[in-house]
């Protein structure tokens, strides 16, 4: 049986604080509205689990599609991803000169 927790974006998520949260949440609306945002809702969805179960994370937002998610993971990793940067970017100096 494969582990369920292997999935690099749960792990991510996972392995924030609760400040980088916020950032990224702050981030992720920095256009507006994060109404109808997928890759939100699915942080949200990853965030309030224990264990991965990308299954339980369907059914509980029915806005997502089975089709769409692994489009959806990759896309909310770039977001972490850019949003730690800049949360980050104050606090190390070689991301200051690039």
């Amino acid at each position: 049986m494969p582990n369920k927790n292997s999935d690099p974006v749960f792990q991510l998520i996972k392995s924030l604080t609760q400040s980088e949260k916020r950032h990224f949440r702050l981030f992720a609306n920095r256009q507006g509205s994060t109404e109808g945002l997928k890759f939100l809702q699915l942080f949200d969805a990853f965030d309030a689990q224990e264990q991965h179960d990308e299954e339980r994370v369907l059914t509980q937002v029915p806005t997502l599609k089975r089709a769409q998610l692994a489009n959806l993971k990759a896309n909310l990793y770039r977001q972490l991803l850019a949003s730690l940067r800049l949360y980050h970017a104050g606090q190390n100096l070689d991301i200051q000169l690039h």
